[in-house]
This record gives C-alpha cells, sequence and structure tokens, in this order.
C-alpha cells in the first residue's frame, strides 16, 4: 500500500461498489471517507444470492473483470475470514434450445476450454445428484462461480475497511453535493478530491437529472430462504436452468437464444411476465436461498407476493430435487437497472464526481474491477 496520500476521497454508500472503491483506494494510498445513509448497510449488496457470476458476463473484457472479482473475493476471504464456496455452477438444459445454446456457448471460438464442461445425462446424474433426472438432455459445468454470504461477506468488508484507515459514518445521509464537499443531513461537510456516489437505488436523489438522462429503471426482485437442508446435503455446484439462459448477457448472441426466448414465452407467459428465472445457492449453514422474480416500476407494492414464490419454487422442481422447501423467510430487493442492456453504468455529473450504479444484478461479481479501473483512472 502507497503510504504517501495522494489525496481525500468520498464515498457515499457502504455497499459492494462503494467498500470496493474504499478498499482499492486505500491500498493506493488516498485517504478515504465512507457514508452511509443507514446503521449498516441494508441495500442490494445483502439481499442477493451471494453468488459470484462469471459465467453471466459476455466473453472478453467483461468476463476478465468477473474472473478479476472473483478471485479479490477469494484472496479478502483467505486474509480476513470470510466463508466462500468455489463449487461451479450447473446450466441444466430441458428444451433442445437451451443445449442448443450451451453448445453454442461452450464451443464458442472465445470460451476458455479449461473453464467450461458439457456433460450429458448420465455424467449429470453421477456427479449431481440432486438435478432432476426427468427430461433432462444435458448440463454446462462451469467452474469459475462461486458463494458468498452477502451479509457477512459485506459487514466483514466494511470492517476490514475501517481497519486499514479508512473513516466509517453510519446514519448520515449525503443530501447535498457542494463542488468540494458533501454535505449530509447534520449539517456536516466532508470535504473530497475524488467523489464515489455508489448508494444503489437512494442515489436518484442526487443527481436526478443526470440518472434519468441515462436510462436507468428500478427492478424488484422477490426471493427466499429455506429452512436448513438435513445434515450432509450438499447441492454441489449453483444450479440454474432454461430460463436464466434467457436472463444474463453472455447467451444474447447465441443463435439459439432467441428460439429459447420464443417457446418460453409460449409456455410460460407469467414466467416471461414476472421475470422469473431460478438460482438454488447453498449456504454455510445448510439453506439454500432461492429466487427470483424481476418486476420493473417506478414505485412498488409492499406486500411479498405468495403467487410469485410459487412460480419460483415450481420452476426449482423442473430441475432440482431438494428435500426440504420449507421457506424459512422471504424478502424484497431493489436495484436500478440499465433500460438499453449496458451492464455498468458510470456518469460524471460534475468534474471529479463519479456516480457507479446499474450493475445488472451482478455488483458482486464485477464491482472489483470497475472499482480498480476507476481508481487508476485518478492518477491521469
Amino acid at each position: 500500500m502507497n503510504t504517501k496520500s495522494r489525496g481525500q476521497i468520498v464515498i457515499v454508500g457502504s455497499g459492494i461498489i462503494g467498500l470496493a472503491h474504499a478498499l482499492t483506494a486505500i491500498e493506493a494510498g488516498w485517504q478515504v471517507t465512507v457514508l452511509e445513509r443507514h446503521s449498516r448497510p441494508l441495500g442490494a449488496s445483502v439481499r442477493n444470492f451471494g453468488t459470484l457470476w462469471p459465467l453471466g458476463c459476455r466473453f472478453g473484457e467483461e468476463r476478465d473483470q468477473a474472473l478479476f472479482g472473483v478471485d479479490r473475493w477469494r484472496k479478502l476471504a483467505a486474509e480476513i475470514g470470510l466463508w466462500t464456496k468455489p463449487c461451479g455452477s450447473l446450466s441444466l438444459a430441458y428444451r433442445e434450445e437451451a443445449l442448443a445454446i450451451l453448445n453454442e456457448f461452450a464451443t464458442n471460438s472465445e470460451a476458455p476450454k479449461t473453464d467450461f464442461r458439457l456433460l450429458g445425462p448420465e455424467e449429470v446424474r453421477q456427479r449431481f445428484p440432486n438435478a432432476n433426472p426427468d427430461g433432462m438432455r444435458g448440463a454446462l459445468y462451469s467452474r469459475a462461480e462461486t458463494v458468498i454470504s452477502p451479509q457477512a461477506a459485506i459487514s466483514g468488508l466494511a470492517e476490514h475497511v475501517r481497519k486499514m484507515g479508512a473513516k466509517m459514518h453510519f446514519e448520515q445521509p449525503v443530501i447535498k453535493v457542494h463542488d468540494h464537499s458533501v454535505e449530509t443531513n447534520t449539517g456536516d461537510r466532508h470535504a473530497f478530491d475524488q467523489l464515489v456516489i455508489a448508494a444503489g437505488d437512494e442515489m436518484r436523489l442526487l443527481f436526478p437529472q443526470e440518472l434519468a438522462q441515462a436510462q436507468l429503471k428500478r427492478c424488484q426482485l422477490q426471493m427466499m430462504r429455506t429452512v436448513p437442508q438435513a445434515k450432509g446435503f450438499d447441492i454441489g455446484a449453483i444450479l440454474v436452468s432454461d430460463h436464466t439462459l434467457c436472463h444474463y448477457p453472455a447467451f444474447a448472441n447465441c443463435p439459439s437464444t432467441a428460439k429459447l426466448r420464443t417457446r418460453l414465452e409460449d409456455e410460460s407467459p407469467l414466467h416471461q411476465k414476472w421475470g422469473v428465472h431460478v438460482i438454488a445457492a447453498q449456504h454455510p449453514d445448510g439453506t439454500l436461498v432461492l429466487g427470483d422474480t424481476h418486476e420493473y416500476a417506478t414505485d412498488f407494492d409492499p406486500e411479498i407476493r405468495t403467487d410469485l414464490d410459487d412460480l419460483v419454487l415450481a420452476s426449482l422442481r423442473e430441475f432440482a430435487l431438494i428435500p426440504d422447501l420449507r421457506i424459512a423467510s422471504r424478502w424484497h430487493g431493489t436495484y436500478l437497472k440499465s433500460a438499453i442492456g449496458q451492464t455498468q453504468v458510470i456518469l460524471h455529473p460534475r468534474n471529479r464526481v463519479t456516480m457507479v450504479t446499474a450493475m445488472g444484478g451482478m455488483g458482486m461479481t464485477l464491482s472489483w474491477g470497475l472499482a480498480s479501473r476507476i481508481v487508476q483512472s485518478w492518477e491521469n
């Protein structure tokens, strides 16, 4: 770490985007202040699956950024004692169009041959007994994906950033950005040489016109967690299936993706209406985090909808054999998403001010690489 200070960085928001920028800036020799409106991180960073998901990223720079993020989490976990499970992911195909997508994806000239393996039904049954064999045509195993515990990871990272020298101020919402400082609700001002605004959905309160011009939309997720499974149960990998292949940018250019999307729209219109694609990820207490739905609107009804949970669970049963699907908890998550297909939106509403948002639901995966790039840009 550079021991000579380069200047003062103020970061608004203590989710993964803010904390990744904070630690990266400290390591580069900047003094860092983090301002969080709540008493602890409560946004999308602690309301997700905990899946580090390079599989969803386009080949090239975006996938490299994702793999950088996975490696950063693993090294950080070893350093400060966070739980990680580098179990990989298994994309299961039950429709011929889905199997075609997996083949097209894995045989793409840009696909690293050591990262992916196509599996036939029999090999899936042998290696992953909790994959539903009924109607299964094959699968793609990807080794890069990793599970972390979001709440423990974010709280542990926040404490590490504090120990590394950052000034952490909680219950300090920023109400105004001045030319050289930010002002909080208490009237305190914090001077900056560079300002990073990473306040998630709530950053609409700062520079609303610039955000509106960026063509962002609000997305609400509905998720749930099972009771702990019986001792010894191991799902084996992060499990997904046909609907997920139509959700992530990595598969968008596969020739069969449009065919699968058309078929799914015909077979399961409610899944398409509510943006249902299902991920199952196991955590160290034996619980499974399941979801999710994607609803787009300006504002959302507060209720947890059991009919949407039923859609998720019905999809899950198509590809996973889970012994105990009793649900222990349910929750919503809300984040901003690009309406024009950008995976990450970076805005500079004025000199020395950077706003980062709309990470396409992959902030835990992509934030480290983005922070590295932004902090390096301050050297110029």
